[in-house]
């Protein structure tokens, strides 16, 4: 029997990938979004927070220019509630200081963790005009994010990971 041998570029494997974020409901959306859009023919996405929060306005107002329409979203569960319920991802995504990042939790089968940092509009204290724009400036370095992540995985970076 002969065995056929085939490149990683010819078999791409599905990964399950989580996004998280300090609360749920901000940047850790923008980069679920983009790569649900962009990458999910290679993968299954999901997001999650620190902590619960609130959608902020200024998230669905930049995300709406961009085409997405994130006021229906919901997510039911915190990071710590997916890892005690067994959830099993094969890369995580912390969108988030690197000091909050290292409090997350570790997943069974979790192959590739990953931390993209970026500023967190819902920080920003200024007039609305600053706000929105460093939102903005945000979403546009997070789709950076996801689109060089989805070239890596066609380039076949993680290869290895298969």
């Amino acid at each position: 029997m002969n065995a056929v041998q085939y490149s990683f570029n010819e078999v791409k494997a599905m990964f399950d990938v989580l996004i998280v974020s300090e609360q749920y409901y901000g940047k850790s959306l923008m980069a679920c979004a983009y790569l649900k859009e962009l990458g999910g023919k290679y993968f299954t996405v999901e997001c999650a927070g620190f902590e619960p929060g609130f959608l902020n306005p200024l998230v669905t107002v930049i995300m709406k220019l961009d085409g997405f329409d994130l006021s229906s979203c919901n997510c039911p569960h915190t990071v710590f509630d997916l890892f005690e319920m067994g959830r099993r991802f094969d890369i995580v995504v912390t969108v988030c200081p690197k000091r909050l990042a290292e409090k997350c939790p570790d997943f069974p089968g979790q192959r590739l963790r990953l931390n993209w940092r970026h500023a967190d509009p819902d920080k920003i204290v200024e007039s609305r005009i600053d706000r929105l724009q460093q939102t903005r400036i945000t979403r546009d370095n997070i789709k950076a994010d996801v689109i060089n992540f989805i070239e890596e995985y066609e380039q076949g970076k993680w290869s290895a990971l298969m």
